[in-house]
């Protein structure tokens, strides 16, 4: 899953676990599912960030106030796509979610991995307004949990 990071943060000084920092809207779903048991085993969580490029959603970050702009999406370009190309390289993922908006997307561009990935059709991607992503968010992660229970049960 490659989500963006959250302009609503938890406030709490020290560092965090990105995933406790952000508290936007996929955040709160991704930690329901968490809570409620559905959250889809084997999935991992990477984050888009303005201030510290490509991170999981384990690293520590500390609070900050940035916003994502094209700017900052086109400084971060090489760094993240690269970052990315070669994690994905490496964990071969059968399927990836993508939830970003389109300043966030800028920040992928030259990511030949995601390019490989959407011809493929492994690739999931979000679209429309905040909230219709957030409605396909929460659908995939309750879809992916009924994928995972049929593949434990048999």
């Amino acid at each position: 899953m490659l989500i963006s990071c959250s302009g609503s943060k938890n406030p709490t000084s020290g560092m965090l676990p990105a995933i406790e920092r952000y508290t936007g809207g996929v955040y709160k779903s991704i930690k329901k599912a968490r809570r409620e048991g559905y959250w889809p085993a084997e999935t991992d969580i990477l984050i888009i960030s303005a201030k510290y490029g490509l991170i999981s959603g384990d690293t520590p970050i500390e609070m900050y106030d940035q916003k994502m702009t094209r700017d900052r999406a086109v400084e971060l370009q090489k760094e993240v796509s690269s970052s990315l190309d070669v994690l994905l390289q490496e964990r071969n993922y059968n399927q990836i979610f993508l939830n970003l908006g389109s300043i966030y997307l800028q920040s992928i561009t030259l990511s030949s991995e995601i390019d490989r990935a959407r011809q493929s059709g492994r690739l999931q991607e979000v679209a429309g307004e905040i909230g219709m992503r957030l409605r396909q968010t929460k659908y995939w992660l309750e879809e992916q949990h009924k994928e995972d229970r049929k593949i434990s049960i048999g």
